[in-house]
């Protein structure tokens, strides 16, 4: 398969063989003349190597970056489980979840070494190579493309670590174990000239460019991420830039949706085989057919399944009826009788997308189809090993068609979302309440509850309409992002940044379900500590580079 061919499923192929070695304390070890002569295997696989870096392995089993175990909307079921680390107290400096540091400074130093070195390219030993045109025209916009990824970069160590170096050109070993932290609202001012700078320049779509690569960067791609880093700056953690900042970059994201050709899909099919086209997608990694994912969260019980991020009651109570908005919570708050009543009869849509209950047939192959039991003694339940400990599955981005049978396995493609149009209605909401202070402001267009309100009128969704106003709304727009964004590695950062972990993430409420139908709640007591709100610097780099210093409290 030549390389210049790729409909780019998102680098599915490239991500799994890349050779990116680098952070920004090591020298390159490419051959740089061979690099710069070939295109294929030279100067755009060093690209894709950039691209690399953006899949963190969320899809794979037992991966501390699926990040919903390290919240309060799920509990990873095996104690073994990595994610377990942010939550038991085994997070430190010497354990530092640092891949988006390693990962970040990898791509950032290929970035700055194709930038600086790129007019070595001589392709002209190729000239009478049918392809040559394209490979000149898609060279015209990989510099674009990798500024962008350069910003994409520096966005996921603000987010995770505030201030960081800001590192823009390549360094020799000893001028980067000297380098300093760059207050965290320069970094967003740098992302947010970039972007500014290099979307003209981008194509709004890669169906009409040479070579019809999706997956790639594009413009609408960088005007989400300007307006996702100016709602996290503006946001009380990090205090970088202003709400009414946010609030314009987010608008003009959905003020020009339509133009761009995108548009609102049913929340049912924002995952699954063909979730990579999806009308509502922006930016997302799709992934080869695989059922390791299902493997990692099919019930106990399926063949070769091990329940993974199973969802929590904490989760399941925020979700409200569709006949008055009222939450799980608040209709049932103590103990139900599953004999007597079904509680989750005329719950949001949602739920039943996103949560696998007791009762429930799952998954949907033939093959492995079956009523799911997670009362106690239940073919899927406790006292298994490994069984739920919540009373639920997850069932979004979970495909159940695929097949995790010993023989006869069916493998599924699956796409991880970066970003979607429906996120940008709720960040534009956030950012216009938090400027106006009112949620039926229209300054900027529609108001924050008109906003919410187009996300809860899909079709598959068609919830009641948000009409509150001041704490109340705070409350239940908090709510309404958990659900809407469930499991897609939203809820980690939004509890970080909104600077309430102590109120969501010190308990866990999860579900037990007897033999005799009885359903009760218990909590989960989890570790919490403000110096959580980031990240630790690893140690090792601290060790290269005491300027470094260190996050508050770690």
């Amino acid at each position: 398969m030549k390389l210049d061919k790729i409909c780019l499923f998102i680098l599915a192929c490239v991500i799994s063989a890349s050779c990116a070695d680098l952070n920004y304390t090591e020298e390159n070890t490419r051959d740089e003349d061979w690099t710069y002569e070939y295109y294929g295997e030279g100067i755009k696989n060093m690209v894709f190597d950039v691209y690399a870096q953006v899949y963190n392995r969320e899809f794979e089993s037992n991966s501390a970056t699926f990040l919903a175990g390290a919240t309060d909307e799920a509990v990873y079921a095996l104690e073994t489980g990595a994610v377990n680390g942010y939550v038991n107290g085994g997070w430190s400096p010497a354990n530092p979840f640092s891949s988006t540091w390693d990962k970040a400074y990898t791509a950032i130093s290929e970035i700055h070494m194709y930038l600086e070195k790129i007019h070595k390219t001589d392709l002209s030993d190729w000239q009478y190579n049918p392809e040559y045109q394209t490979w000149i025209q898609q060279m015209e916009l990989f510099p674009y493309e990798l500024r962008f990824l350069r910003a994409y970069f520096y966005f996921e160590l603000f987010k995770t670590y505030g201030d960081v170096p800001l590192v823009t050109t390549t360094l020799t070993n000893a001028q980067a174990n000297n380098v300093t932290r760059t207050p965290a609202a320069d970094i967003v001012k740098f992302i947010v000239d970039e972007l500014d700078e290099i979307a003209p320049h981008l194509p709004l779509s890669y169906a009409t460019e040479v070579g019809a690569e999706f997956g790639r960067a594009n413009r609408i791609a960088a005007y989400a991420l300007k307006a996702r880093t100016l709602l996290y700056a503006a946001s009380p953690l990090h205090n970088a830039a202003t709400w009414d900042e946010a609030a314009k970059a987010c608008a003009y994201v959905i003020d020009n949706a339509a133009e761009w050709g995108l548009k609102l899909s049913k929340y049912g099919d924002l995952w699954g085989e063909n979730a990579f086209f999806n009308s509502e997608l922006i930016w997302g990694i799709g992934r080869g057919a695989s059922n390791t994912f299902e493997m990692a969260h099919y019930p106990i019980g399926v063949e070769n399944a091990s329940s993974g991020n199973c969802p929590s009651q904490s989760l399941v109570d925020q979700y409200e009826y569709q006949d008055n908005g009222q939450t799980f919570a608040q209709r049932y708050p103590g103990s139900i009788d599953l004999t007597q009543v079904n509680p989750y009869e005329g719950l949001d849509p949602r739920f039943a997308l996103t949560v696998v209950k007791n009762g429930d047939e799952w998954p949907s192959n033939g093959a492995q189809k079956k009523i799911i039991e997670t009362f106690y003694g239940g073919f899927n339940a406790s006292p298994k090993y490994g069984a739920t400990s919540t009373g639920y599955y997850l069932k979004k981005y979970v495909d159940g068609a695929a097949v995790t049978t010993a023989d006869n396995q069916v493998t599924r493609r699956h796409t991880w979302i970066i970003f979607r149009l429906g996120e940008f209605y709720l960040d534009y909401a956030e950012a216009v309440y938090n400027a106006t202070g009112d949620a039926n402001d229209k300054t900027y267009g529609m108001s924050a509850n008109e906003a919410i309100n187009v996300l809860r009128k899909r079709a598959d969704v068609n919830m009641p309409e948000f009409t509150e106003n001041g704490a109340e709304w705070v409350e239940r727009y908090e709510r309404e992002r958990l659900v809407e964004l469930a499991f897609e590695n939203h809820r980690f950062w939004d509890v970080r940044r909104w600077k309430k972990g102590s109120q969501y993430f010190k308990e866990v409420q999860v579900a037990q379900i007897s033999a005799t139908m009885q359903l009760t709640r218990s909590t989960v007591k989890r570790q919490w500590d403000d110096k959580y709100y980031f990240y630790p610097i690893p140690q090792t780099e601290n060790k290269k580079n005491p300027n470094l210093g260190q996050n508050p409290g770690w």
